[in-house]
């Protein structure tokens, strides 16, 4: 199954009525006329803002209070002017914003291994990048807490897979951290060779899989500098032609791509062609869509909500944290289940929840940073309300998602027991993918309250 990453249209028909500080309408969004392409999943995230702002239409207050107003005012302000705010502006806003409460409602262990393949995962990443990034990049991500997310994730994973997702995860990290340093302080250029680089990795790595270079230029077609995105494609494809998998074990590449072709190959060299396909694709529309996002904020262009939505999810690799699963596991779910409603259901609504969690705990960071590419950033912004209304709004919508990760749970174990088709390793992946999910949920709020990642020095 092709997943499109094209970016839908921008918002044409998004129009709100101010009620009052903190009630809004949204009577007057039309999901139909966004022309979504991938339009079931989301049209609900739509919607379900729409059923959000129309409750708080019916049961909120119409006349704030001062104290709101208050909080209202310098929000606006500060939306106004987000780069140019005064540090005590900044120390008010952290003031008064309210992180939501939020219970996780699944249980999760850590993986008794955890110590010792976080020994390993460390050496990994002190091999590969003790000398290649910025000092306080390496340091930031060393003191990160990241194995956090990975140990919790999967707390039954043999040793060497359980190393393999410390290590992605920290590959993940660096990447996200590499390209915020580069967002602010390189050119165009210096970001495109980045991710040409790692397009290469992928493309030259599996050369016979010709669905990799159509994607690349078919996520392109539509996106921001027609002639710029094509040049970059054309890097790509002309670079990979050049090379072959021996030139990235040698290290003739960055340490980036060198790490990245260390674990892609461990990964699928073990693992069944239809698995490595998957996890190639996963990899390929993550790493295009932070592309997309990374020359968005060094070009100063604001997504619309509708793109944001969409993308929310690529931006933060977590179909890429998704699709790991059966590797570190040690499973294997065929196309056939993997893409049943059910299980895209599960996974859809776990990397919502996942992603939605994240903008709150990054809100403080990403405001004094200047982004605006934040759920509850541009919630405020488009719709006129306190920080804190906003962030309630994004908690709501979490807790709505969660509602969908039991609904999809019902909806496989029924699966599970109806079609005699499926093997018992199949049924095994299949409470294995649910054991997963349900531990991402917890794992991430727990590393959102330890990690250090989300302090703002």
């Amino acid at each position: 199954m092709r997943v499109s990453i094209m970016a839908v249209p921008l918002l044409q028909t998004f129009t709100t009525s101010v009620l009052s500080a903190n009630c809004i309408s949204y009577m007057n969004l039309s999901c139909k006329a966004l022309e979504l392409r991938s339009s079931s999943s989301q049209a609900f995230r739509l919607r379900t803002c729409t059923r959000r702002f129309r409750q708080m239409k019916a049961y909120g207050s119409s006349s704030p209070s001062s104290a709101t107003t208050s909080v209202h005012a310098r929000a606006q302000q500060e939306m106004e002017h987000p780069i140019q705010l005064e540090g005590t502006n900044f120390q008010q806003v952290f003031e008064d914003f309210v992180i939501p409460k939020f219970v996780p409602p699944f249980c999760h262990n850590r993986n008794p291994l955890e110590e010792e393949a976080n020994q390993v995962a460390q050496q990994w990443y002190h091999h590969y990048f003790a000398s290649t990034i910025l000092p306080e990049t390496f340091e930031k991500i060393k003191k990160g807490k990241t194995y956090i997310i990975p140990i919790c994730n999967h707390p039954t994973a043999e040793l060497s897979r359980l190393e393999w997702a410390l290590e992605f995860y920290l590959f993940m990290f660096v990447i996200d951290d590499v390209v915020e340093c580069k967002t602010r302080t390189s050119s165009l250029e210096d970001l495109e060779e980045l991710f040409v680089e790692l397009m290469v990795v992928i493309i030259s790595s599996f050369p016979q899989y010709h669905i990799l270079q159509e994607n690349l230029n078919r996520y392109f077609s539509d996106e921001l500098d027609r002639t710029s995105t094509k040049d970059f494609a054309e890097k790509v494809l002309a670079r990979a032609m050049q090379h072959s998998k021996t030139d990235f074990d040698k290290h003739k590449a960055s340490a980036i791509c060198s790490a990245f072709s260390n674990l892609w190959s461990r990964a699928t060299s073990e693992m069944p062609e239809e698995w490595s396909l998957r996890f190639t694709r996963t990899l390929q529309q993550a790493m295009l869509a932070q592309f997309l996002e990374a020359r968005y904020l060094l070009e100063k262009k604001d997504p619309s909500l509708s793109m944001y939505l969409s993308h929310r999810k690529e931006f933060g690799y977590m179909d890429a944290s998704l699709s790991i699963i059966d590797y570190v596991e040690g499973v294997f779910l065929p196309n056939t289940l993997h893409c049943s409603s059910p299980m895209q259901q599960l996974l859809q609504a776990t990397a919502d929840v996942v992603c939605w969690h994240n903008d709150i705990y990054s809100f403080h960071k990403e405001l004094v940073n200047g982004e605006t590419h934040n759920l509850v950033i541009m919630f405020s912004k488009e719709n006129k309300i306190s920080y804190n209304k906003a962030a309630e709004l994004v908690n709501q919508m979490m807790l709505d998602k969660i509602e969908e990760v039991h609904s999809a749970i019902t909806d496989l174990r029924v699966l599970n027991q109806s079609n005699k088709e499926i093997t018992v390793a199949q049924r095994a992946a299949i409470e294995q993918y649910i054991k997963c999910c349900t531990s991402f949920i917890g794992s991430t709020h727990e590393f959102h309250t330890q990690s250090s990642r989300f302090q703002v020095v």
